[in-house]
């Protein structure tokens, strides 16, 4: 069986698509005993690439390239199984044999910002005319993977996929996250001077509710003195953040790593004292369980998939509630005991998520997408 995955225009930042795409990749290749070969298709993005550091011109150069340029090169590249793993590129089914096709779907952000469901402004106009392009083409396809039971709920509320098509698989995480010395997280127990890191990973798109981050760090401070440091990795802060920063007085208190490779990240994590996760919305949640993998307490938004990966191993709190979020992170850092109970909820927790599951799972749905199209193909030769 010939399986290619589609993956998304490099440099667009779809960090966890592509982490997913090459996990899973890797998984199916030791699961799989030589049923498939897979092979990989990405467009360049040469418009986004032209347009360099300008923002503006970046942007829709990136629309160019994905909505035109892309579904242009994507004609013919058929496989016996084509998997787009990045829901946002559900517009190359068009180009692509339908019953032959399975799309990825992690999450619903853009149709909640639409429906004005999440506690934000921005309205981006060319993100959702392309997510009504990529929903009309998602009903087309054999088989929809989503990797939580919030986000098949969410993409069978705001389309009318066939429900018996949609596979929920849930993401895992690599061996490579763990403790640094196979018990905890690399850090001392109680407060002893030393900086107390919250640390977030991610982009800083207007989901993620890094303003929420940014608030309650005033709060900690207040509280904790100026020992505790925020950690940023990911993307870099918006203008409105960077004001925000400002504003409330706290740049000495804010450390901005920019992209850690990935070799790196589970020693971030792990020098973490917790990690701050309270986004409006997430379709899985990957950095969540990345830090459990390594020992490191979590603090989490109890919206969209969230309390599905982290269960009882963390903290959950509603993510427009400044205090609320302040006050878990404080009884995380000042709490030995419950720090120590979260830690290991969190290793355990964590173990029930490998990447050979999920290679497993997606396997029997190419199967599937396999037999059926043959099938299909055979009846209507036969009518012929």
């Amino acid at each position: 069986m010939r399986v290619r995955i589609f993956h998304t225009i490099p440099g667009e930042g779809r960090t966890s698509s592509e982490v997913y795409a090459r996990e899973l990749a890797e998984g199916l290749r030791r699961v799989a005993d030589g049923e498939i070969e897979i092979s990989h298709w990405a467009t360049s993005g040469p418009l986004r690439r032209a347009a360099g550091p300008v923002r503006p011109l970046a942007r829709v150069g990136g629309y160019v390239d994905r909505y035109l340029i892309g579904q242009w090169r994507a004609r013919g590249r058929d496989a016996d199984v084509n998997h787009i793993i990045e829901h946002g590129y559900s517009h190359l089914a068009f180009s692509l044999d339908p019953r032959r096709t399975v799309v990825t779907f992690h999450d619903t952000m853009l149709s909640k910002l639409r429906a004005r469901e999440l506690p934000v402004e921005a309205y981006p106009r060319l993100a959702m005319l392309g997510n009504r392009l990529n929903l009309t083409a998602i009903r087309r396809v054999a088989a929809v993977i989503t990797v939580s039971e919030s986000s098949r709920n969410d993409i069978l509320r705001f389309t009318d996929c066939d429900p018996s098509r949609v596979h929920v698989i849930l993401e895992g995480v690599s061996e490579r996250f763990r403790p640094p010395n196979g018990k905890g997280n690399g850090r001392g127990e109680g407060l002893d001077g030393r900086p107390l890191r919250i640390l977030h990973v991610g982009h800083c798109g207007v989901y993620k509710n890094i303003e929420g981050i940014l608030r309650a760090l005033p709060l900690l401070l207040a509280r904790l003195g100026p020992r505790v440091v925020f950690v940023k990795v990911g993307g870099p802060f918006t203008r409105g953040q960077l004001a925000l920063i400002d504003r409330l007085g706290i740049e000495q208190s804010v450390r901005h790593l920019g992209m850690v490779p990935a070799a790196d990240l589970p020693r971030v994590y792990a020098d973490a004292d917790l990690l701050l996760m309270p986004s409006f919305h997430e379709g899985f949640g990957l950095p969540v369980l990345e830090a459990m993998a390594c020992g490191t307490p979590v603090v989490a938004s109890n919206q969209g998939s969230l309390p599905e990966v982290v269960g009882e191993a963390g903290l959950l709190v509603e993510p427009t509630d400044t205090e609320q979020i302040a006050a878990a992170a404080e009884r995380l850092l000042t709490g030995d005991r419950l720090r120590a109970d979260l830690r290991q909820k969190g290793l355990e927790r964590a173990r029930a998520f490998t990447w050979e599951r999920t290679a497993r799972e997606t396997l029997a749905v190419y199967r599937n997408v396999y037999d059926t199209s043959r099938r299909t193909a055979s009846v209507g030769s036969d009518r012929e």
